[in-house]
């Protein structure tokens, strides 16, 4: 900082070079990071995997699963009571799994939680856990291991989950009379999904329907007992979202064991199956220990089951230059799984306490995830090999000591048995920022040596200034002494106000205070739009009768015009005159630094989110400069980065990459029908992103509206304002 402020700096070497050179120098550092991580998913530049947590002995266990009987009686015991009693309902058999449960004499307890839908006109839901508790005969109770099974009615979209219930329950039958258990297991089935599992986590571990512990862990929008604008009183027929916080109410547990050290959530449609995809993508980003997930697969070949995760298949032999491709292919699934930061699995919600968890999910030749090569050829596996599996995936982790703390937590996986460690990945995103803050330090020491030039004119014309108004201020005092009445005293006041006033003018300088304040509003005004949801649905519902989805997203789209139209005239509102070049370069250059700096850190906690933002956003934030007065070439040159920029705005992108996708699934259709399907899957995404964030605490909507959509405006500001050349 002593050299940037030294007036002699700009005679500096590095910084000449720095203001030739920093254009094709933010290129390269572009171009590098995506090299670079194309680069990690070869062999040479990544790592196998291995275990840092020797006491899970995975190659001790002893195999001795032999319910497989039992499993196939379950299994056909649950469909006939599915086809008999709930085929209409789509209902879970509460009454069932209690009472086979009981049967296997395990501490039966039944949960009920309540969502009042946010996005709803009153709409509440309600539902039933169900979960068994395995006490541990070697211990009290102090710790235990989960075993999870989502409940899907026969019809869900997708796929069955009855298979899943029935080997928990013969597993549990299996486990029951062992006498080396050291932890406790819960066999727990849930309704809805993965909003089941989040009610019975957050009761699990206490977090009740109050403002203090529940909602402040979730990240809602509006923190109960803060001040706020009372906009009841401006209207009676819409609720503006004073009580939305209270969304999803957990209820209690009647029965709970202790610290619960990992989960393994199971999803088999049928007993047959051709291999298990391990799935293992959490809540923003979080991933589960690699620990665990390198026994999930080692043990999966250990009981003779064929395994996979994306396009890396265990059973497929590739030579140097297709293991690449399919490394590549395998982290950018990782990569698009993880950006939006929605677990995959009733797994990823562990992961916010401290639990660490993976989804086993059963796959057949015809699965809709697509036909993988030579997968016809593989044997079949039944309940008696799927068993041996959580067998000895259980029996592991009942071996550990303490949690997880030792490999990683934050890595990329690049086949199931490579992966890329947090120290190898990002520098990538290092890259991409590191890029954006070259650029905001040529613009620092651009307006450096402009105040330089400058500095030598004021000193040039202060000299003859002084002379004049010193002469100006002798004629004022002689003809104040000449004049006495009080016409001829007005007059002269005047005058000496309207050479003070040039005065003030010639003196006058940037304003931190406005741009800080326009800095200020534009971020003001993406928080707004982060709580706007449910006043748009409610308003839409009550005066348009319009679902939630369709007044949400035109909602949202009225907002984004409005600010494209008024966004530029934001910083002229507290002003008297335009913004000067100074003044709009060091916006530029507070914008750039931003952006930077929530791009690692983002990238810090959900790597993908924050390479995918930089990736997306660096290149507009290298081309957006300082506009001054000129045409012809220029003129054109700007109206292109002004369209590039409105098509970078987030909802703009996600409806443009919707379309883009649907021309993918469905390329048979015409131009209209594809934009439809765009538009219809962009309202989608957007209600889902709202609601995961009011229900889950999902990043995705907060940091697009609150973070990304302020950038955005103020790099819209920098190319629609002009300035005077200096």
């Amino acid at each position: 900082m002593g050299l940037l402020s030294d007036p002699e700096y700009g005679s500096v070497k590095w910084v000449r070079i720095l203001k030739k050179v920093n254009g094709p120098l933010c290129f390269l550092c572009y171009i590098a990071a995506i090299i670079w991580f194309f680069m990690l998913a070869n062999k040479d530049f990544n790592n196998e995997t291995y275990f840092s947590e020797n006491a899970l002995l995975p190659g001790l266990v002893t195999k001795e699963f032999n319910a497989e009987s039992s499993a196939n009686r379950f299994y056909s015991e649950f469909l006939q009571e599915l086809e008999d009693k709930y085929e209409e309902t789509d209902a879970m058999p509460v009454p069932w799994l209690v009472a086979k449960m009981s049967q296997l004499h395990l501490e039966v307890y039944t949960h009920n939680f309540t969502l009042k839908y946010p996005m709803g006109e009153g709409q509440v839901y309600q539902g039933t856990n169900v979960y068994g508790i395995l006490r541990a005969p070697r211990t009290a109770s102090l710790e235990a291991l989960v075993v999870s099974a989502p409940f899907r009615a026969i019809s869900s979209h997708h796929k069955g989950t009855a298979a899943s219930v029935a080997l928990m329950l013969a597993f549990a039958q299996f486990a029951r009379p062992q006498k080396y258990w050291a932890k406790d297991i819960i066999f727990l089935v849930t309704e809805f999904e993965q909003l089941g599992m989040q009610a019975w986590l957050e009761a699990y571990h206490g977090l009740k329907n109050e403002p203090g512990t529940f909602y402040t862990s979730l990240g809602s929008f509006w923190k109960p007992g803060t001040p706020s604008l009372d906009l009841g009183k401006l209207t009676s027929k819409i609720e503006w979202g004073e009580d939305n916080t209270r969304c999803l109410d957990p209820g209690k547990l009647q029965g709970r064991s202790g610290s619960i050290q990992a989960a393994i959530n199971l999803e088999f449609e049928t007993p047959k199956i051709k291999y298990i995809e391990v799935k293992i993508e959490g809540l923003n980003g979080q991933l589960p220990n690699l620990d665990l997930v390198n026994l999930v697969h080692k043990l999966c070949v250990k009981s003779g089951i064929h395994h996979s995760y994306k396009n890396s298949y265990s059973w497929i032999r590739r030579n140097k230059m297709d293991e690449w491709v399919n490394g590549i292919w395998t982290m950018l699934g990782m990569v698009n799984t993880l950006f939006p930061g929605v677990p995959n699995g009733n797994h990823g919600l562990f992961h916010r306490f401290g639990i660490e968890a993976v989804t086993l999910e059963g796959r057949d030749a015809d699965d809709p995830a697509g036909i993988p090569p030579k997968v016809n050829s593989l044997p079949s596996a039944n309940f008696y090999r799927l068993g041996i599996a959580l067998e000895s995936i259980l029996r592991s982790l009942n071996n550990l000591l303490e949690r997880f703390h030792q490999s990683y937590f934050f890595y990329l996986l690049a086949a199931t048995n490579r992966f890329i460690s947090i120290g190898q990945y990002m520098p990538c995103l290092c890259l991409l920022c590191g890029a954006m803050l070259i650029r905001a330090l040529s613009l620092w020491v651009s307006i450096q040596q402009e105040d330089e030039e400058a500095d030598k004119q004021t000193k040039e014309q202060t000299s003859k200034g002084k002379s004049r108004d010193k002469g100006e201020d002798e004629k004022l005092e002689k003809k104040k002494s000449e004049k006495t009445s009080d016409d001829e005293s007005e007059d002269l006041v005047t005058e000496e106000r309207e050479i003070k006033t040039r005065k003030k003018e010639t003196d006058d300088s940037l304003s931190i205070v406005n741009m800080g304040a326009n800095y200020l509003l534009v971020h003001l005004l993406g928080y707004i739009v982060m709580n706007s949801p449910v006043i748009f649905s409610q308003l839409g519902a009550k005066y348009y009768d319009q679902p939630s989805e369709l007044s949400v997203y035109c909602g949202l789209i009225a907002v984004s015009v409005v600010l494209v139209i008024v966004a530029p005239y934001l910083p002229r509102l507290l002003r008297t005159r335009p913004m000067t070049h100074e003044e709009m370069s060091l916006v530029n250059i507070l914008v750039l630094i931003e952006l930077a700096t929530v791009c690692l850190a983002i990238g810090m906690h959900n790597f993908s989110l924050g390479f995918i933002l930089a990736t997306v956003y660096t290149p507009l934030a290298l081309v957006v400069s300082v506009v001054e007065d000129g045409g012809g070439k220029r003129s054109v040159l700007l109206q292109l980065k002004r369209f590039y920029c409105l098509l970078l705005q987030p909802l703009c992108l996600l409806s443009l990459c919707m379309m883009a996708y649907s021309t993918v699934l469905y390329p048979e259709e015409g131009l209209w029908k594809m934009v439809g399907r765009g538009k219809d899957a962009a309202m989608q995404a957007v209600m889902f992103s709202i609601v995961d964030s009011l229900i889950y605490g999902n990043w995705l909507y907060n940091v697009a509206t609150s973070i990304l959509l302020p950038t955005w405006i103020i790099f819209w500001q920098i190319l629609c304002n002009k300035v005077e050349t200096a």
